[in-house]
């Protein structure tokens, strides 16, 4: 579910909105909704015994059968922000080749 709204946001999300900062914004607030709703489902389908996401270990340490998801979790992320940073660019690339169209004129 957060690949997919990486896939479908970033990209807009960096060339609908102007400032850099604002788009970085806007997209972690989205991640951050999304990711909360997603470990969420996760957590209550693994409470009912599935093993997709956590699976079982038998390993005494909490952390050391989730890693893999925290580590997909975050290369999605950071995806996600290079995303954004390459639809602004194509915004102020666009934006230039623009105003090289008008001084031809």
């Amino acid at each position: 579910m957060v690949a997919i709204i990486v896939v479908l946001l970033a990209l807009p999300i960096g060339l609908l909105i102007r400032n850099r900062l604002g788009a970085y914004l806007a997209f972690a607030v989205v991640f951050a909704q999304v990711y909360t709703f997603q470990t969420g489902l996760l957590v209550m389908e693994w409470t009912n015994g599935a093993t997709a996401a956590f699976p079982r270990s038998t390993s005494p340490e909490l952390l050391d059968s989730s890693l893999g998801y925290l580590a997909f979790t975050s290369v999605v992320y950071l995806v996600g922000f290079g995303l954004v940073t390459l639809g602004h660019w194509l915004r102020g690339r666009r934006r230039h080749n623009a105003e090289e169209v008008r001084l031809d004129r």
